[in-house]
């Protein structure tokens, strides 16, 4: 004997259907992003990267990770609060985005840490982008407030894995903070060189 729905429950089993969908697909988009900014999260950046490591390329490309780090944040949270300190992270994430090239992925690592991929043209064309970057940073004042970043950034080396290649860019973000903030320090295996774009 056949099995008859009614079209009302019908209905409702649809509706049920849709929401276990929806529900689902916001569980992926959390697992693979940060909540508070909408940038791709540590896990997604890293899926992300490594694609874009293993990717062919052209001879001249060179594969380019960074690490940006806003300067004095535990200040700005200590004296203006948590909600100016979302608001400032908010605000560069939005900057980060609209000024990345196309294929360079962006993500928030945590805190007030961002990582950023992808392929350049060329090692100069990535240092360009990254001074400008932390011009444009400063020239936008997330949340009205006078906020810079130190970035540290390298060119992936020859059989060298995502992982050593950031554990590289924070060492030249360290280098950066050193140096005195607001500025793209690049690496180069263990040699650093400072550029500042004060």
């Amino acid at each position: 004997m056949p099995l008859l729905i009614s079209p009302a429950c019908s209905i409702g089993i649809q509706r049920a259907h849709l929401k276990v969908r929806r529900l689902a697909d916001r569980n992926e988009y959390l697992a693979n992003h940060d909540e508070l900014t909408g940038l791709p999260n540590r896990r997604a950046f890293f899926a992300r990267a490594g694609e874009l490591l293993a990717r062919p390329r052209c001879s001249t490309d060179v594969f380019v990770c960074a690490i940006a780090d806003i300067d004095n944040f535990k200040r700005i949270n200590d004296t203006l609060g948590h909600e100016t300190g979302d608001l400032v992270l908010k605000s560069l994430s939005s900057a980060l985005q609209d000024f990345a090239p196309e294929g360079v992925t962006v993500a928030r690592l945590g805190g007030e840490e961002f990582a950023l991929a992808g392929l350049f043209a060329s090692e100069t064309a990535a240092r360009i982008w990254f001074e400008a970057l932390v011009r444009e940073t400063a020239r936008r004042r997330p949340a009205s407030l006078d906020v810079t970043i130190s970035l540290g950034w390298c060119v992936g080396q020859s059989g060298e894995n995502l992982s050593t290649q950031l554990s590289r860019a924070d060492h030249a973000l360290y280098e950066a903070k050193y140096a005195g903030k607001n500025r793209a320090v690049k690496a180069r295996g263990d040699v650093v060189r400072i550029v500042s774009v004060a």
